[in-house]
């Protein structure tokens, strides 16, 4: 019998292992400490939350709110280490999707649909 636990905590290892996970370890710890940094990553998720928000509501954003986000992605392309962290923090989403999607599929896979 297979021991799903087991293969998860598999998965678990592997991930902490991948490059994209040490990339983004690594660029994290480049921001760590520096309060300018970590407040413009935490700026740029609120915003983008904001707007994700609206859109799930159904919602434009406003002309402000594109130009907020636009004026705060153009800051943060200014800091190499807050860049290299948004890129490394994208590539890890990425990945954790795909894998999402495959574990997601696999069940559905085996539901029968009435």
């Amino acid at each position: 019998m297979v021991n799903v636990y087991d293969y998860a905590h598999n998965l678990a290892r592997a991930l902490k292992e991948c490059p994209e996970n040490k990339a983004f370890q690594a660029a994290r710890a480049k921001i760590k400490g520096k309060p300018a940094a970590e407040q413009m990553v935490a700026d740029f998720h609120k915003k983008q939350l904001e707007l994700q928000s609206q859109a799930l509501q159904g919602k434009e954003p406003t002309e402000e709110q594109k130009e907020g986000l636009q004026r705060l992605y153009n800051i943060i392309q200014t800091d190499p280490d807050v860049r290299e962290y948004l890129m490394a923090e994208q590539r890890l989403a990425v990945l954790l999707q795909d894998i999402q999607k495959i574990i997601a599929d696999a069940i559905e896979a085996d539901i029968p649909l009435k």
